[in-house]
């Protein structure tokens, strides 16, 4: 079997799965996935095109925008500051802000920490406003702090009281929301006195030896960071990178081969390779059910059934972008498979990636 080299790490096997196969079932131009079990990376490969106009082919270490999977991370960040005691998950989140949250006709109801990890907030996406604040080629200019105070505060500059927030209370509606991630995010920047990219780099990238991932552009090797693409009825054509404020919920970029470690640490109770960056009761705490209002529903993780097995999770999709991480805790197996477009039936693949892992 061919042996591919990886940063930082000794070099692992290529996955014996036909990635070619499903790069173009997929309909992607490039294709990464990498397969963990028993505390390490089994194998790991990358297919495809990174970058189709000048040639530059996807390898395990090539860097992707993974999406919203980046909310795992995030997560993360947080319990870390409830481990030390800096927070509680059913503390009102308001004291601990610069700004009071203006939930419109629930003003005396708070917001705590477990739901904003678990959807359950009130806090709406405003897509029209969200899409609207991209910043193209570049990282976006604006803070954690004007974002969510203009998004949450009365009178800020991007408040609207029926667009950014849900009609029932907090802790009674289970809705999807990036902005409430976002706002995870932010706390962590406030509560810890640091640059949330910056502690997370501190806390968790460093720790765990992912020296390439970053949330933001300027941090990254352009040389191995994979273009994005659109995919027309001419081809794949690329869009520029670029930088979304709320970028705590979906902005981070790393490759298979460093988010395998962040998922072996998940897998092993919060450690890996000697380095350990959360306890494993909190792990215990972030994969259970937390709310009656979606049994699946762990903090940000997610429980799904795939082919009989119990898996824990993530999926993640944005412009150009498209990654999915899973593990099987009965087996200790995991998965994680990223692309530079939004593709499609990405489910055999998966499936057959955690059949490899059987065999492996």
């Amino acid at each position: 079997m061919a042996i591919v080299p990886s940063f930082g790490a000794a070099p692992v096997p290529n996955c014996s799965t036909d990635l070619n196969k499903y790069l173009k079932k997929m309909k992607v131009p490039g294709l990464a996935a990498a397969i963990v079990k028993d505390g390490e990376i089994a194998c790991a490969t990358g297919v495809g095109m990174a970058d189709i106009e000048r040639g530059r082919p996807v390898t395990e270490d090539t860097i992707f925008l993974i999406a919203s999977v980046s909310k795992t991370v995030t997560a993360t960040a947080l319990m870390q500051l409830n481990e030390r005691g800096a927070m509680r998950l059913d503390e009102d989140i308001n004291p601990y802000l610069p700004f009071d949250i203006s939930l419109p006709g629930q003003d005396s109801m708070p917001i705590t920490f477990r739901q904003l990890l678990t959807h359950t907030a009130s806090i709406r996406d405003n897509s029209k406003f969200i899409d609207g604040a991209v910043t193209m080629g570049a990282d976006s200019p604006m803070s954690l702090g004007s974002l969510t105070s203009g998004y949450l505060a009365l009178g800020g500059s991007f408040y609207d009281p029926k667009k950014n927030f849900e009609k029932s209370p907090p802790g009674t509606k289970n809705k999807y929301s990036n902005m409430g991630i976002t706002l995870a995010g932010y706390l962590v920047e406030v509560i810890s006195g640091t640059d949330f990219a910056i502690y997370c780099r501190d806390h968790i990238f460093s720790p765990l030896g992912m020296y390439e991932t970053s949330w933001r552009l300027t941090d990254i090797d352009a040389s191995i960071l994979a273009v994005p693409y659109d995919r027309t009825s001419k081809g794949f054509k690329a869009y520029e990178q670029y930088g979304e404020p709320n970028y705590p919920d979906g902005m981070l970029r790393t490759s298979v081969s460093e988010l395998a470690r962040f998922l072996i640490a998940i897998m092993q109770g919060g450690s890996y390779d000697g380095q350990q960056i959360l306890q494993p009761g909190t792990v215990e705490e972030m994969l259970k059910t937390q709310t009656r209002l979606d049994k699946t529903q762990g903090l940000v993780w997610f429980r799904e059934k795939i082919n009989g097995r119990t898996v824990w999770g993530h999926d993640g999709e944005d412009d150009g972008a498209s990654a999915t991480m899973w593990f099987d805790r009965n087996r200790n197996q995991g998965v994680i498979l990223m692309a530079n477009g939004e593709w499609k039936g990405e489910e055999k693949l998966f499936e057959q990636l955690f059949e490899e892992a059987d065999g492996l």
